[in-house]
């Protein structure tokens, strides 16, 4: 085969009948974007797992070696050709669409499910997990499994965020430099879920799934400038996916967009026999319903704005001024979409007065 130039790797081609040629972006295509394409028929789900396939190549095995995907699912382009025929549904809405799941969701495949360790290098599941199972059943192409920090980060307190001894050391796209001395990365990927959200920054696949028990979504979702939700416990089958605690555990989607991750959560939302904490679920019929360009209008949201407070994120503290700036643009984002910013001290004060009030109806 050969070998993908950048170019080439940054698009899915794929011939209209014998007459015309529709070329799809993919280092930033929102998910919701390429089932849209998939539906329309001007790209084929062969052509477009190939392209994503040739930027691992190019991004993650060669280039700036990201090093997101630890090992591709072998039958990946024999599934998309199952699937050229099939356009997105209501009974499959992700027919076609490529997704890495994180490596320590269990696949029943070729795959082996490794949690990252050389302990597990050639251990290989008896089934899917349920999240994988959905994934099939709403036709995904599952197209490999995503690096992790091993075994999501349970080994030692000064694990690199990204390092496995198995897949190696994840890159942040937008800074994959190494240090020298130790060979962490400058910019961390995040974990644990540090290749799935890796893969999807870097437009290596349409979304992915990864798990957290704490921060293992969110924070590498803030690392990569990602969309994440971590669901309540129950709201997603944990079943088949290695466990750390019984009360925090969850898979959760990957995307660019939140209307990319609220279709995924219509698919992974779900009960299962095999969870017991999903009996409880209460979800609404379609995530997506709701979202709206005025959604944030009135909304209320804090900001731990008084640097010299010690009780504020330890994290915002008090930032130099060229973070302050970027602080400030980023609240400012909210606030033009309606929203209304309490200030740290403000938002002490009304829950101080709402106590108070509280206090004195009792």
């Amino acid at each position: 085969m050969k070998k993908p130039t950048r170019r080439d790797a940054g698009r899915a081609t794929a011939a209209i009948g014998a007459k015309a040629q529709t070329t799809l972006a993919l280092e930033n295509t929102p998910m919701s974007d390429v089932i849209q394409v998939l539906a329309s028929g001007r790209v084929s789900a062969s052509a477009l797992t190939k392209g994503y396939l040739d930027r691992i190549e190019a991004y993650d095995r060669d280039g700036p070696k990201l090093n997101s995907v630890r090992e591709l699912n072998a039958d990946a382009l024999r599934i998309a050709g199952k699937l050229d025929d099939t356009k997105p549904s209501v009974e499959q809405p992700l027919a076609g669409v490529p997704i890495l799941v994180k490596d320590n969701i269990a696949t029943g495949d070729k795959q082996p499910t490794t949690a990252g360790s050389l302990a597990l290098e050639d251990a290989r599941a008896r089934g899917d997990a349920v999240v994988v199972r959905l994934l099939r059943d709403a036709g995904a192409v599952i197209l490999g499994k995503a690096n992790l920090t091993e075994f999501a980060n349970i080994l030692a307190i000064d694990m690199p965020s990204g390092y496995s001894s198995l897949g190696g050391q994840v890159k942040n796209p937008y800074a994959p430099t190494l240090m020298d001395d130790r060979g962490i990365p400058v910019v961390l990927p995040g974990g644990s879920s540090s290749g799935s959200a890796v893969a999807v920054a870097a437009g290596l696949c349409a979304a992915s799934i990864g798990t957290e028990t704490s921060g293992s979504l969110l924070n590498p979702a803030s690392q990569n400038g990602l969309v994440t939700v971590k669901p309540t416990v129950g709201l997603i089958s944990r079943a088949g996916i290695l466990p750390i605690s019984h009360s925090q555990d969850t898979a959760g989607p990957m995307t660019r967009t939140v209307r990319d991750a609220a279709m995924l959560l219509n698919v992974l939302a779900a009960k299962d026999p095999l969870d017991p904490a999903t009996q409880r679920q209460r979800r609404p019929a379609d995530y997506t319903a709701d979202l709206a360009h005025d959604a944030m209008k009135g909304a209320r949201i804090g900001v731990p704005s008084d640097p010299v407070d010690p009780l504020n994120d330890c994290y915002y503290g008090k930032l130099p001024p060229g973070w302050v700036k970027v602080m400030t643009q980023a609240i400012k984002v909210p606030e033009d979409l309606g929203a209304i910013i309490v200030p740290r001290q403000h938002a002490d004060a009304w829950l101080d007065r709402r106590a108070g009030h509280d206090h004195g109806r009792a």
